[in-house]
């Protein structure tokens, strides 16, 4: 069985890709080795900022439109999910539902309960939790120290629906924040819907899902975060905020991508001479350099190359990929290639097409709606067994 060295994409940090790392070496049977250039090779944190107009004064928000529903059963969840990772507190704005006098009077013990939760979570909710235990016992404590969660607590939502709601909005903060950080996907959706059942039950509520009524009342805030509301925002923000955390890699690599390539190669020849030639794993951005690298050279030290959610394939299509022209072949050195991609991550391509029969796609779906699909690979299962068989067949 062959090791396996994992090189991360663009924007990704330490601690993120110590989450990463380890979460490869519970779940893999073979030693996963480090390769992380973020430090050396990324964009430092806080530089690109000075040329921005603005930065950091976004605008107000603008009122909510009336919602209506857009959407097929079969997109309910993840179009929620994605709004919900933005703003978990959408579900607890507006106060009572429409055709109800008081609202639910059960708030007190509500939140008597969460907070109990807070400070000590069952059993069940710590096995789903692990070594995150502490980070969502802070989202649930920021969820019920929030004006919207407090004027919800007291004047309630529809009959039954406050557990529900803070046990989502909990999950969605927790899941949220470690987004933002450039942490991957912690949970597979299953996972996700599991913690809120948990946590509903144990504030006193019927675990029956986020639910219809949820995503009517969360549409506006689906407005208000969605791509076409992206425009409207203050540039320098936006673009401080959002865009050159992750982009800033992606423009280093296209003006100066050597120092990446070096960097690869440096750390495949120095574990292939400690441990044999490797499995290289490479997700995004690192996918697009291990394949400029492995197309510029032969490196023997790589038995297989596995990429991610990686673009590298679109690039080559579309002329945009450094090592190698559209229509030229890959070279008869380059590895065995494996390419895994989820239609729902509008970062990830097929590659088989493009180089026919050398290039095997493995298509899956984390039921996770975009960015957070982009980063849910690694704690898929189907992903755990893809890159375990593959470990496992090369010697």
């Amino acid at each position: 069985m062959a090791d396996l060295l994992f090189v991360h994409g663009t924007g990704v940090r330490q601690p993120a890709y110590g989450d990463t790392l380890a979460l490869l070496r519970a779940s893999l049977p073979a030693q996963v080795h480090d390769c992380y250039w973020g430090d050396a090779c990324g964009v430092p944190q806080d530089v690109g900022r000075a040329a921005l107009p603005g930065a950091g004064t976004p605008t107000e928000d603008p009122a909510p439109p009336s919602p209506e529903e857009p959407f097929s059963d079969d997109d309910r969840d993840v179009v929620l999910w994605g709004t919900l990772y933005e703003d978990p507190l959408a579900l607890l704005r507006g106060g009572p539902r429409k055709g109800t006098r008081l609202g639910d009077r059960s708030g007190p013990q509500v939140e008597s309960r969460a907070r109990a939760l807070a400070a000590e979570p069952p059993e069940e909710l710590r096995q789903l939790l692990g070594p995150a235990e502490e980070a969502f016992r802070t989202a649930l404590t920021a969820v019920l120290d929030s004006a919207a969660a407090q004027e919800a607590l007291t004047h309630g939502l529809g009959p039954g629906e406050l557990p529900g709601a803070i046990a989502t909005a909990a999950v969605a903060r927790f899941l949220g924040e470690a987004l933002r950080r450039g942490a991957p996907v912690l949970w597979t959706t299953g996972q996700r819907d599991q913690a809120v059942a948990i946590v509903t039950g144990h504030l006193g509520g019927q675990p029956r899902g986020v639910g219809r009524t949820v995503l009517r009342a969360s549409w506006w805030a689906a407005q208000r975060f969605g791509v076409m509301r992206a425009a409207d925002k203050n540039r320098g923000a936006l673009m401080a905020d959002h865009v050159h955390p992750l982009l800033g890699d992606v423009l280093k690599y296209v003006a100066r991508g050597d120092e990446l390539r070096t960097f690869i190669r440096d750390r495949v020849t120095e574990v292939s001479r400690r441990h044999g030639p490797v499995v290289l794993l490479a997700h995004s951005l690192g996918g697009i350099a291990a394949v400029d690298l492995l197309v510029h050279e032969r490196l023997p030290g790589v038995q297989r190359l596995v990429t991610v959610g990686s673009q590298a394939a679109h690039l080559y299509e579309i002329g945009a990929l450094p090592s190698l022209a559209p229509g030229k072949p890959l070279p008869e050195h380059f590895p065995a290639w494996t390419n895994i991609y989820d239609r729902r991550d509008l970062l990830g391509f097929t590659a088989a097409p493009l180089f026919p029969g050398r290039v095997t796609d493995v298509e899956l779906n984390s039921g996770q709606p975009f960015p957070a699909a982009h980063s849910a690979y690694f704690p898929n299962p189907e992903v755990q067994r893809t890159l375990s068989a593959l470990l496992q067949e090369t010697v």
